[in-house]
């Protein structure tokens, strides 16, 4: 399955937003709350013209995102992996976190966070080398994980 990645600018704004609706909505409906979920169009161009936006493509149809922002010491928060559910399972998200990480060969760390009932996300996050570094409460009805990977050098 060929799967392409590319910056995404101020026309992807809506379908971006549509694309983590998708993907999230399983998450919105089991917390009352997702921070990805229904993002407004002025939040999303911030994330573009602020932060690395990638589209991941699927014969030019955009099937997810990703949102990245480094941060100090060469170290990378990725706010936002999403795919939408009907290619969930298919390998796609470990093609996106392989491509972040040769994209961005100079960082030290990568970190983000995930809800704490999420299983499937934390398995796929430590089967790809993130660790669990920490619990927090982000609301009264929501708590997450957060997740370290250590690059190698």
């Amino acid at each position: 399955m060929r799967i392409d990645f590319e910056l995404a600018n101020r026309d992807d704004t809506k379908k971006i937003i549509n694309v983590q609706n998708q993907s999230f909505y399983d998450d919105y409906n089991k917390y009352g709350e997702c921070p990805a979920y229904n993002e407004t169009e002025q939040a999303m161009l911030k994330q573009i013209e602020e932060a690395r936006v990638y589209k991941i493509l699927k014969y030019n149809e955009i099937i997810g995102d990703i949102i990245i922002k480094q941060r100090e010491n060469n170290n990378f928060y990725l706010r936002v992996i999403s795919i939408i559910p009907q290619y969930q399972n298919l390998g796609i998200g470990q093609m996106a976190l392989k491509y972040i990480e040769e994209v961005y060969p100079e960082a030290s760390e990568w970190e983000l966070i995930t809800p704490f009932k999420s299983y499937r996300n934390h398995h796929f996050y430590e089967k790809m080398g993130y660790v669990k570094v920490e619990e927090y409460k982000h609301s009264d009805i929501l708590t997450m994980f957060r997740y370290k990977k250590k690059m190698l050098r």
